[in-house]
Formats: structure tokens, sequence, C-alpha cells
């Protein structure tokens, strides 16, 4: 018995111990005045949407110049909301450390597709279905869709266009636009292959390919899979197997179960 009380007074006298550890280390921090402030952009290249440049502007607009300041007095909360609210940033952390630095480590939006629409308005989609406008620093190599796209960016700035698919009082190209160029995207081949998607008066997806000149009809993206696997088997058995990449003008994929190719 005598030992079981020892051996639970050992451990209250320990938890106490690193409790008290951990509180000096809170109130030190606290106390601390910032040294520096370190922004990272956490990715592999270097083409930044935006810059830690940019960043650090927009922190010294929102809370002043926080260099010598005690670190309880920076909001290092109201700094992440911001940030996290930047259309460029998809994730944003901020956090002091013992010694007076104070990181900042932000990961950005993927665009995966460039609208252009029927007013010349320019915008893209992300890999998460975010809205990013046009960046001053970077234009990404996207795919591109363009021609009767009439959804203005101011909006759908601030919607997510894979909610919007189920919002039935919404009317709007921009899922079906993210559904494509999604799949197009994972997809090496297509991805190098299909450059350009044009949406003409009939609300039909038209492919401009790198390789031929065809106008090729997609129609909506119902069955859009099989659409492409039906491409497939004429790119790879017919039209690689007998060279004619440019005997057609058209190849229709919108019908069921077959492909209607248009000759010169």
């Amino acid at each position: 018995m005598f030992k079981k009380i020892l051996y639970i007074t050992g451990w209250v006298v320990l938890l106490s111990g690193v409790l008290g550890l951990l509180g000096f280390a809170e109130v030190k921090r606290n106390a601390t005045p910032c040294k520096l402030l370190d922004i990272r952009i956490m990715q592999s290249d270097s083409d930044f949407y935006i810059t830690p440049n940019e960043v650090r502007k927009l922190i010294l607009d929102q809370q002043g110049n926080i260099i010598g300041k005690p670190m309880d007095a920076i909001n290092v909360l109201k700094m992440e909301k911001m940030l996290s609210a930047n259309p460029f940033i998809a994730d944003a952390q901020v956090y002091a450390t013992l010694n007076g630095d104070l990181e900042v480590r932000l990961v950005q939006k993927k665009p995966i597709v460039r609208i252009m629409n029927s007013d010349e308005e320019s915008y893209y989609i992300d890999s998460a279905g975010s809205i990013v406008p046009l960046s001053d620093n970077y234009a990404p190599e996207v795919l591109i869709v363009n021609g009767n796209v009439n959804e203005p960016y101011n909006m759908y700035a601030s919607r997510n266009v894979k909610q919007l698919a189920h919002d039935t009082t919404v009317h709007s190209m921009l899922p079906a636009i993210y559904k494509l160029a999604s799949f197009i995207r994972r997809n090496k081949f297509w991805n190098s292959q299909v450059t350009l998607v044009y949406v003409d008066t009939a609300k039909d997806f038209c492919l401009a390919p790198r390789v031929g000149n065809q106008r090729i009809i997609l129609g909506d993206t119902t069955d859009m899979e099989q659409k492409f696997n039906r491409l497939w088997v004429l790119y790879h058995d017919g039209l690689n197997a007998t060279g004619k990449w440019n005997d057609y003008t058209t190849i229709n994929l919108k019908f069921n179960h077959q492909i209607v190719c248009t000759k010169k």
C-alpha cells in the first residue's frame, strides 16, 4: 500500500513539474519580443502567385511593424485568418517559437483550368474547386476554356464549384468545366493532347487537340470517360495506324457508343 501511494505521489510530482515547465515556457514565449518574421511558401518550385514580400506587406498592413513587439501583442489567429482568406492561398499556418521567431507557412492554390468568358474576363478554377483570380506574378500553363461561357468572376469568386454542382438554384457551366478539366489533368495523354476547350452556342464542349486539326465535339460531360475511351480507340487503332490525322474536320463523340467523323 505504501509503495502504491509513493508511486502515485511520484507521478503527481512529475506531472506538476511538467505542467510548471510548460507554463513557464508559455509565459516566456508571450513576453519574448518578435525577432524574425519567417515566411515560407511550401512548394518545390518558385512559381509564386503570391510572393513572400506580398505576404509580408499584408501582415504589416494588418499588424503594423511586429519586429520588437511582444509575442502576446501579436494577434496570430487574426493574421492566420486573414491569410487563409486570400484568394491565392489554400492553407495558412502561423505560430511563434520560444526564441522569438514568428513562422508563417503557406500553401498556394493549384489552378487546373483558366476560364476566358464571353466578356473577355479571365480567372482560374483550382484543384479543390475554388475560384482564383489572375496573378500579376505568374501565369500557369493550364487548360483554357473559352467561348460561350457567361459566368462572371465577381458572381462566383466566393463559391466553390463542387458545391455549385449540388445547388439546384444555380445554373452554371463551372461545375461541368471543373469536372472536364479534372479528368483531363489526371490523364497524362489527354493533359498533353487537349490544350483548349471551346464552348459553342449549343453549350457543347469542343476540344482543340495538339496533334491533328479536327474539331472534336464532346457534348456535355455525361459518360465523359466512355467518350474519351472511344476517342482513344480512334486515335490508336485508326488515325495512328493510317497516319491520316488531318483527313477529318470534325470528330463527334456526342452519340452513344459511336463516333461520327466528317471528312474534309
